[in-house]
């Protein structure tokens, strides 16, 4: 079976499956879910013209550069050839950010936080022509309620035209509320201020979006439990950091006794599970954190993520900017 057809096969499985315990989710774009049979009939294509290059994963740039979320293509359009299909909700939740101006690759944006559902996930709808104007920071929002027009707004380095107008939808987890420090102290981002709050998206962690929108009813912990850990790290820090007390779900061991943690990192960089090191463990590394353990058979997957360094003996580019962050929160 080629990798499109085993795709395919996976999405149509995923369409039928429900949780016992799940959350209600709906397709967040007024494209009418039962017209879709295959990732084709959703995906927006980038100027590669691939369908797929609008899905999650190592999908840009000839598999060299990551794609955190998926792109829904419109399904109509004004005489101009705007879309002119609305953006709805995903799940019941809270509105925790409202990005109304063109100020970055996600251009105009809106996250929601689930705390109702198994597991606190964000969802994130960018690239908005407008957001609702009756919605406000803080607010509860039902699955199905609009949040705005879907567009092509964006400051990134190409502009997105017309045709490749599209929702960019990401759910995932937070890495840190100590995030800001970080960023400040980062030399590259003096220039640079942090302008979106803890909702920047080097702080939010995407996992395959399909793995939700592609169900009726979803149970997120197990959206989240079901990646494959793949590489791993160690780090001594006698203050848990904020994400273990955000996600206890993902913790096992004795927090309170804690003088350090294993952490086990799906292939794009999301931390799925942590597991506590008491004080004399031979884990605990005698630096701030080490790398731990790889996956040989994702090294290819992880080198062009940059979780690794191509010889597989150091930590790449982000899986150090994630255990960072991470630790930010321990302080």
């Amino acid at each position: 079976m080629s990798p499109r057809s085993l795709l395919a096969a996976l999405f149509l499985f995923q369409l039928g499956a429900a949780s016992l315990t799940a959350t209600e989710v709906v397709w967040p774009t007024s494209m009418d879910r039962t017209t879709i049979h295959t990732p084709e009939d959703y995906l927006q294509a980038t100027i590669s013209e691939n369908p797929f290059s609008g899905s999650y994963g190592m999908v840009r740039e000839e598999g060299q550069r990551f794609h955190e979320g998926v792109d829904i293509r419109p399904t109509s359009h004004n005489p101009a050839g705007e879309p002119l299909d609305q953006v709805f909700s995903a799940m019941d939740g809270k509105i925790a950010y409202l990005n109304n101006a063109t100020n970055g690759p996600y251009g105009k944006y809106v996250v929601i936080t689930h705390p109702q559902a198994e597991l606190l996930v964000y969802t994130l709808y960018a690239h908005l022509a407008k957001i609702e104007p009756s919605l406000k920071t803080g607010d509860a929002i039902l699955r199905g309620k609009p949040l705005g027009l879907m567009g092509r707004t964006s400051a990134g380095a190409a502009p997105i035209t017309p045709d490749r107008a599209h929702l960019h939808f990401e759910v995932g987890l937070i890495l840190s509320t100590g995030f800001e420090t970080w960023y400040a102290a980062q030399p590259e981002n003096r220039k640079s201020p942090n302008l979106h709050s803890l909702w920047n998206g080097q702080n939010l962690m995407g996992m395959d979006p399909m793995l939700v929108l592609s169900r009726t009813r979803a149970n997120l912990l197990d959206a989240v439990r079901s990646q494959t850990a793949v590489v791993s790290v160690t780090m001594r820090t006698t203050r848990p950091p904020d994400f273990v007390k955000r996600y206890p779900m993902l913790v096992s061991g004795d927090v309170e006794r804690a003088a350090g943690w294993r952490v086990d990192f799906a292939w794009q960089g999301m931390p799925i599970r942590w597991t506590a090191l008491e004080p004399g463990n031979a884990l605990l590394p005698s630096t701030r954190w080490q790398l731990y353990a790889i996956d040989q058979s994702a090294r290819k997957l992880l080198t062009s993520r940059k979780m690794i360094t191509p010889d597989a003996k150091h930590p790449g580019e982000i899986l150090t900017q994630n255990v960072e962050i991470l630790l930010s929160g321990a302080r």
